[in-house]
């Protein structure tokens, strides 16, 4: 046993000298071999594995070598430096998409987009993908970035706990306070709780607000960084709103120091009856849900006289995949993409893992899981009405402030104002940045740069 223990660890070291020296290990393995670097996390790397199984029955000629860590931008970094990166790349922690774009390391996509897709040779690559899922991975109206899957957010709630006690849906804000204030008064259960630790997660709620009073006119400006936007009074009620929540006491006491996992497991737990989340919920959580625990997702709650619809839903498909620039192969990277995000493999993905990919029809191929499909019959209900905001992945700084001055107002510890003051300030101080990479959104959601 300690023979092989000490047989590992030299292996372990020996791949590790590859990426110190910024040498690509897939290199030793000859020269038809497509390599591929994703972050490992929640999803595992079945996914990633079966892509390329199948990548290589397209292609038995070609050796598809994919791997993961959990930190594989900083695995790949010296290689990146170097010049020798591997052909296709996902990794999310202490990356900057966009700057690697301006700094030339990824390839343009368009010619991908245009191939057909894999399995449904009569449509183009770009036919399969649903609605506004592309757009948040282009720059200047090319194809850069490709999506990983279709993140629909919401409100979730204990559908076993509302049907115990008769408790209905609201549609309006007004509705949803009523609601909270029989949950509170009547029951020893909390109306909500929510990641405090993480304040990107109530944010689910602010933007929803904001949508909801001020519509798409109003996003579009925030995340153009039009001057006063932040000021706007549809941003501060939408704080001041937020804050009501914590104030009124709706809130599960101690949830502004929980972390996702914490908060989430109280919810699994009944001690609270709703969460702010995504629809990665049910699959982050597969492990922890206890038996017959049915959860179902609805519309942050809307206005009767709001410029956005009551009932619309966030959903989002950021950027993620990339091919880059000076990979030995990347018209390969490119097909290996073709293949993963094909409607066969989006159909495993949402089966295995219980996530949407952005694939129109992927849905239809499998059994889907009640949580999400109750995020998709959201949508429906709301006649395919969804928004996003694209500032979250377009300026860091922006998003960083926005966590930390949402998660004051959360705490008490500043006024709806002052929340507004200090996003406008960043907003100003990127507007004033030369260094900054400008973006610009139209209500149709093409970029163009300014």
């Amino acid at each position: 046993m300690k023979s092989k223990i000490v047989f590992g660890l030299l292996v372990m070291l020996y791949a590790c000298s590859f990426f110190l020296r910024g040498e690509d290990p897939a290199a030793q393995m000859g020269d038809r071999v497509m390599e591929g670097v994703f972050f490992q996390g929640g999803y595992g790397m079945e996914w990633v594995w079966a892509g390329a199984a199948e990548f290589e029955r397209a292609h038995p000629d070609i050796t598809a070598y994919v791997w993961g860590n959990p930190r594989a931008w900083d695995q790949t970094r010296p290689r990146f430096l170097s010049g020798n990166p591997p052909d296709v790349f996902w990794g999310i922690h202490n990356i900057n998409f966009w700057v690697n774009l301006n700094d030339g390391l990824v390839a343009n996509l368009d010619s991908l987009m245009d191939t057909p897709a894999y399995g449904q040779e009569h449509l183009k690559f770009k036919e399969t993908f649903m609605a506004g899922s592309l757009e948040e991975g282009q720059y200047e109206g090319q194809q850069y970035f490709l999506p990983i899957t279709y993140a629909i957010n919401g409100i979730w709630y204990n559908k076993g706990m509302f049907d115990e006690h008769g408790w209905t849906i609201p549609a309006t804000w007004d509705e949803f306070l009523v609601l909270c204030e029989l949950i509170k008064k009547t029951t020893d259960i909390a109306p909500m709780t929510h990641q405090g630790k993480y304040p990107s997660y109530f944010g689910m709620i602010y933007r929803g607000l904001i949508y909801k009073l001020g519509g798409e006119a109003l996003l579009v400006d925030l995340d153009n960084l039009e001057p006063g936007a932040w000021q706007r009074p549809e941003v501060i009620e939408a704080a001041r709103l937020s804050r009501q929540v914590i104030a009124k006491g709706y809130a599960l006491e101690g949830s502004s120091s929980f972390s996702h996992t914490e908060a989430q497991m109280i919810w699994l737990q009944e001690k609270a009856a709703m969460i702010p989340c995504g629809t990665w919920l049910e699959s982050e959580m597969k492990h922890a849900l206890p038996p017959g625990f049915e959860m179902r997702v609805m519309p942050v709650p809307g206005f009767i006289d709001g410029l956005g619809g009551v009932g619309a839903m966030e959903a989002s498909a950021g950027p993620a995949f990339w091919v880059p620039q000076e990979s030995a192969h990347p018209e390969w990277g490119m097909e290996y993409l073709r293949v993963l995000l094909s409607r066969k493999l989006a159909g495993n993905f949402l089966q295995e893992i219980g996530s949407m990919q952005p694939i129109i029809g992927s849905d239809k191929d499998v059994p889907v899981p009640p949580a999400t499909q109750s995020a998709l019959d959201a949508i429906a209900v709301a006649d395919g009405e969804t928004f996003n905001m694209r500032f979250t992945s377009w300026y860091l700084e922006l998003d960083n402030e926005f966590d930390n001055a949402l998660g004051a107002v959360l705490n008490g510890d500043a006024t709806p104002e002052e929340f507004g003051v200090r996003l406008e300030a960043q907003a100003e101080r990127l507007r004033r940045d030369p260094d900054t990479i400008r973006f610009r959104r139209r209500l149709s959601g093409a970029l163009a740069q300014d």
